[in-house]
């Protein structure tokens, strides 16, 4: 702003109202009189002008800022002198300024036509404030046009606008989190307002005008009744009310909803109700799903052979259940603890004091077995699990759990031992006769043979010591060593193949089909040692050719080598993996892996070998005699270290000459 443009300004807006007031007082020409009256009237309306509480602004049809009072000027931030000259648009924000060339064009268009509108003004602060502009255009005296605009200060009403739809649109967020809608009903006139949520629960098209006949139509028909009676008592005698009630949704399913109001009085003393409806089928679903579990458990504890005890904080029985219609549940137990039912406490200590120092450390413990009486005082076996409860503050309270009578398992098992000792003593004498009477056959026939050689040895010497040597007659006898040797080498492929003869049955054998055979008859062994089998059986393999026993038997040896060989392992889960695949084009191989404690290399070399075992305990023959199986069947088997852990078997077997062709 250039120095001395207020004062010229002042000029022009004075001249310009001394222009609009001889248009209402016409002046006398050349009476000093009334040009000093016209410029006293002008001097009053510039104080009124310039003081008036309300921001007046002259702009020219540019935009640019002819004058502004000093109150608007401070509005603002700034001095009359500072806006003057400059763009109105300066004071508007940018995405404001279209509107406001619009509103400026359209003034000039109408001519002396008022016009209204809100927008927002920027202060010299950056800060913002609202204005109710009214503005209008006229033409000066020297017939040029102007427009004329009165604004407003509307701030403090807009914040309160915003705040009141912020405040709305928060309820309205917070009444959809919580499907909690509001509503208002007037008893004497029936009308009714809901919020936006009571529209979405009652799933009704919002800003339809909610009605009595349309809400009962939606209640279920078992509860309309009722819920006529309750709001009608309600209104009769201008109480607050609160019930649940069932709605039938458009597509047939049920919403649980629960009203509340409270009544209220108008100015003329009619009854209103003002209340909230929430839907509340999410915990009447959660509710009744609550009460089947709780039902269920009901049923199970009453019909389960099983029964459920608790013990107090010393570890003394509180509670067991009842069952009428068996003895099992030892009887007389309330005051006890476990150690005093059991008998055989003091022969295992170390189990029981494992298992007391877990209840003092309050951990949950599964699968103790120890042996106890019946109401009856017959010796039975019990298996128990339990889990420590606490209070809301975590004060130790006792334990919750649950016994088994494994008697029938535990004297099965006993009997399967027994049954397994004396196949296995059986199995060792006829190794061990047969192993005998092989090795006297293979003595009987081979000295012969030898005897021989050694004769016709010394023969030889004899005819080669002669002067001159008879070569003809030493020749002789080594011909009959030769033959002599022949002999012996008959005899032993007689015995090999005397040793591989049985009576075996060679048919078409699905391969996947004997390793599930094998695996299913050593469950329990797997279950007694807690081994996880894993089979990836590869899926339409060919057939083979061979014996089904003697395979399953092979399979099942190597099994139990791998359940043997993690009998150690503790730091990790003890797991065999079977698997078999297609090796080439005329085999299959099927390969069992354990992760116990593996097979040195030097092992590995003699593992086949007749006698050779790394058990203390073994006598070495069952992998040699798994290899001739598999040999005579015109496979092979093999081992090798796993990378990490372990072992690993491998059968190849041929396949049926069919399935191969």
């Amino acid at each position: 702003m250039k120095p001395g443009r207020a004062a010229t300004f002042g000029k022009s807006a004075a001249q310009f109202l001394v222009g609009c007031l001889r248009q209402i007082v016409p002046a006398k020409q050349g009476t000093d009189a009334n040009a000093a009256d016209l410029l006293e009237a002008v001097k009053q309306w510039q104080q009124v002008f310039e003081h008036t509480p309300v921001m007046y602004f002259m702009v020219d049809p540019a935009g640019t800022v002819i004058n502004v009072n000093t109150f608007g000027a401070e509005q603002l931030g700034y001095t009359p002198a500072e806006l003057i000259g400059r763009s109105v648009l300066d004071v508007f924000l940018a995405e404001d300024r279209a509107a406001v060339r619009a509103c400026v064009a359209l003034c000039l268009k109408t001519l002396d036509q008022s016009h209204t509108w809100e927008i927002r003004k920027v202060r010299k602060d950056g800060s913002m404030l609202w204005v109710r502009e009214n503005a209008k255009a006229m033409l000066r005296a020297n017939g040029g046009p102007i427009v004329l605009v009165a604004c407003e200060n509307i701030t403090e009403r807009k914040e309160a606008e915003n705040a009141l739809r912020q405040s709305e649109a928060y309820l309205a967020q917070a009444q959809e989190l919580s499907h909690t809608g509001s509503f208002g009903w007037k008893a004497a006139t029936r009308e009714i307002t809901w919020s936006k949520e009571t529209y979405r629960i009652f799933e009704c098209e919002e800003g339809t005008k909610p009605a009595i006949p349309f809400m009962l139509q939606r209640i279920h028909p078992e509860d309309r009744l009722a819920v006529q009676q309750t709001t009608g008592r309600a209104a009769r005698e201008g109480k607050d009310y609160d019930h649940e009630y069932r709605l039938v949704m458009p597509d047939g399913s049920i919403k649980y909803v629960r009203a509340v109001a409270r009544a209220t009085r108008d100015a003329s003393g009619r009854v209103e109700f003002v209340g909230s409806v929430t839907d509340i089928t999410a915990t009447k679903e959660a509710e009744r799903r609550l009460r089947d579990s709780e039902q269920r458990f009901r049923d199970y504890a009453e019909t389960a052979s099983d029964w459920f005890w608790e013990t107090g904080p010393d570890h003394r029985v509180t509670q067991i259940s009842e069952h009428s219609d068996t003895n099992t549940a030892p009887a007389g137990l309330i005051g006890l603890t476990r150690w005093d039912i059991a008998p055989d406490a003091a022969l295992e200590p170390e189990k029981w004091r494992q298992h007391r120092a877990a209840l003092d450390a309050h951990v949950p413990f599964r699968d103790l077995v120890y042996r106890s009486k019946d109401r009856n005082g017959q010796p039975i076996y019990v298996r128990t699990s339990g889990k420590p409860f606490f209070d809301a503050d975590g004060a130790f309270l006792g334990y919750r759990g649950v016994c088994t009578d494994v008697t029938a398992a535990i004297r099965a098992n006993q009997a399967e031992d027994a049954l397994r000792k004396a196949q296995a003593e059986l199995a060792h004498v006829t190794r061990v006769t047969t192993l005998g009477e092989l090795t006297a056959s293979i003595a009987h026939e081979i000295n012969q043979p030898l005897a021989a050689v050694i004769a016709n040895a010394d023969a030889c010497l004899a005819w080669l010591q002669r002067s001159p040597p008879d070569l003809k007659a030493a020749r002789r006898s080594v011909e009959w060593i030769i033959e002599d040797g022949r002999r012996a080498g008959d005899v032993i492929r007689h015995v090999r193949a005397l040793a591989k003869r049985s009576d075996i049955e060679m048919v078409p054998l699905d391969a996947n089909a004997v390793v599930r055979e094998a695996v299913a008859l050593v469950q329990r062994e797997m279950a007694s040692h807690a081994v996880s089998v894993r089979m990836e059986l590869s899926s339409a393999l060919p057939r083979i050719f061979g014996d089904r026993i003697q395979l399953q038997q092979v399979l099942i040896n190597l099994i139990m080598n791998g359940i043997e060989a993690m009998a150690d392992v503790h730091d990790r889960p003890r797991e065999l993996a079977i698997r078999s695949q297609a090796s080439g084009d005329s085999a299959m191989q099927v390969s069992v892996s354990d992760c116990g404690t593996g097979i040195s290399e030097q092992a590995i070399d003699r593992l086949f070998t007749p006698f050779f075992t790394t058990k203390s305990s073994g006598m070495g023959m069952g992998l040699s005699i798994c290899r001739s199986i598999i040999e005579a069947h015109g496979g092979r088997l093999s081992a090798i270290p796993n990378q990490e852990r372990g072992a690993t078997f491998q059968i190849t077997l041929p396949l049926h000459r069919e399935e191969a062709s």
